[in-house]
């Protein structure tokens, strides 16, 4: 046995009525997860098999009186797995299986405490404390001889969601309702909230006292961008005339990955496609494992958005077919998407522009109205704009990463992030976008939710590069090539819907 009470794991929270973002340990004061500590090092897929040992299982265990002890099985498998404690006092014991001994596990909490680990042969009993309500619980499991990486637990904790669908409310209310007096039995003990061996009136007091309560599981290095309007386009009117009109545009929210998808990341994602029908998903470039994959195209992208969705059980979001259910897995064509799965794709151009602004209106690029190389990986020019503040006379890249040939990409992170906590929104490589291109489509987009024109010939890409001036980076700067197209400066970032996290 032994106390862990270090508190330095991904957090996402979301507190009673709105949701919020846990930071990671060390952020607050201003040290954000390195790119070499970040969850997509290892594609956040919990529970993938290494060349040794396992985790098999996890459940919450809680004892419910004279009713005995009752397990709720918290999904290991895929990072689409959350598990749910709907009981009073949040999980307090979680029982682990592996496949092998158990001898050694490290287990670290994103939030209340870990008293205790009792380790049984391949079984190690976890014992927590002060586990608030209402937020996503993410247990680090590690240590144990064989198991390469770190494996995720995630877990909702979300005392009176009874019916767990992430929210409480009427249903649950209902749920309990129906069971009252009714002996505590295997399929129906969620009913006593109270964990006390009796399903009665008090049982309907916890869950009324927290209607309204809801708790999300973000995938691991992902941030939400919140719902709202933004000013869409050039509002210092010195951008292309595909920049304007300026356009009041309203976006759902939505999950965005926080950096580029790294070399890493990509390599990941293609060995489980290669070996899953993803047989022509090619390999792409990259300067080193944390920087941006690139020589990547449109249908690249797509599908690789495809297979991370399948590697973690999730429904993909693009199809070969209007009916939706041939998944694209190869060759190249425009795919019908499914907007409402919860797996990854592209974001729309709407989309991406509201992100990187960062949640603050009027500013040139997504950190400030200045640039210079403490800001981005660019090609350098204070000459050329009055709003390029760098020394240089002639396009100069960024002096730390033009070494060892082209492309000068730069390790996802290195720059400061924009307001909503995302990296590398201007510089670095391109972002491809799901949207067809429209040079006058802003004259006639909707107001809700864009999605680019019908059909085109070219798709949209945004964010700059390496290789680009600071006119280039400006957040309204709007690009495109041929969906075919693979080059050095290409590369991309992906999205997830809000309705589809959990």
């Amino acid at each position: 046995m032994r106390r862990i009470t270090q508190l330095h794991w991904v957090v996402v929270g979301l507190l009673i009525g709105t949701f919020s973002v846990c930071p990671v340990w060390g952020e607050a004061a201003g040290k954000p997860l390195s790119p070499q500590e970040a969850p997509q090092a290892v594609a956040g897929q919990p529970g993938v098999e290494n060349s040794g040992v396992v985790l098999l299982s996890a459940v919450s265990r809680k004892s419910h009186g004279t009713a005995g002890e009752f397990d709720l099985d918290l999904g290991v498998g895929t990072n689409a797995n959350v598990g749910l404690e709907c009981r009073a006092g949040g999980p307090t014991q979680v029982v682990l299986t592996f496949s092998g001994p158990a001898d050694g596990v490290d287990v670290q909490t994103s939030a209340g405490s870990v008293d205790a680990i009792l380790v049984e042969g391949s079984q190690a009993t976890v014992e927590l404390g002060d586990v608030p309500n209402g937020i996503c619980l993410v247990l680090g499991v590690s240590g144990v001889a064989g198991l390469e990486s770190e494996t995720w637990v995630r877990i909702r904790v979300l005392v009176g969601d009874v019916n767990g669908d992430g929210a409480v409310n009427i249903f649950d209310l209902v749920q309990v309702r129906n069971q009252l007096n009714q002996p505590v039995t295997a399929s129906n003990f969620r009913a006593d909230v109270n964990a006390d061996g009796s399903i009665n009136i008090f049982d309907l007091v916890t869950v009324r006292n927290n209607l309204n309560t809801a708790a999300v599981c973000l995938p691991p290095g992902m941030v939400l961008i919140p719902a709202g309007e933004f000013q869409m386009g050039d509002t210092f009117n010195e951008g292309s005339s595909n920049e304007q009109p300026v356009h009041a545009v309203w976006v759902d929210a939505f999950y965005m990955d926080r950096y580029e998808v790294t070399k890493e990341l990509w390599n990941t994602e293609r060995s489980w496609g290669l070996s899953s029908g993803y047989t022509d998903l090619i390999a792409g470039g990259g300067k080193g494992a944390n920087h941006p994959v690139h020589s990547v195209n449109w249908f690249d992208c797509v599908k690789w958005a495809n297979a991370r969705s399948e590697a973690e059980g999730r429904t993909p979001c693009y199809y070969a077919d209007a009916g939706l259910t041939t998944v694209y897995r190869t060759g190249e064509l425009a795919p019908y998407v499914k907007w409402d799965a919860n797996g990854y794709r592209l974001p729309t151009e709407a989309e991406w522009e509201k992100a990187a602004r960062g949640g603050v209106s009027g500013q040139r690029f997504p950190h400030g109205n200045t640039i210079n190389h403490d800001h981005a990986n660019y090609r350098a020019n204070g000459s050329a704009y009055t709003y390029d503040t760098s020394p240089y006379t002639t396009g100069t890249y960024h002096p730390t990463f033009a070494v060892g040939g082209m492309p000068y990409t730069s390790p996802v992170g290195y720059f400061a992030p924009n307001g909503y906590g995302l990296y590398d929104m201007a510089g670095n490589v391109w972002e491809w976008c799901n949207d067809w291109y429209g040079g006058t489509y802003y004259s006639s987009s909707p107001y809700n939710n864009p999605r680019g024109p019908a059909t085109g010939s070219s798709r949209v890409l945004r964010g700059s590069s390496w290789y680009a001036g600071a006119y280039i980076c400006r957040a309204a700067n709007r690009n495109n090539y041929s969906p075919g197209t693979r080059f050095t400066t290409l590369g991309v970032r992906v999205v997830c819907s809000v309705g589809g996290v959990d």
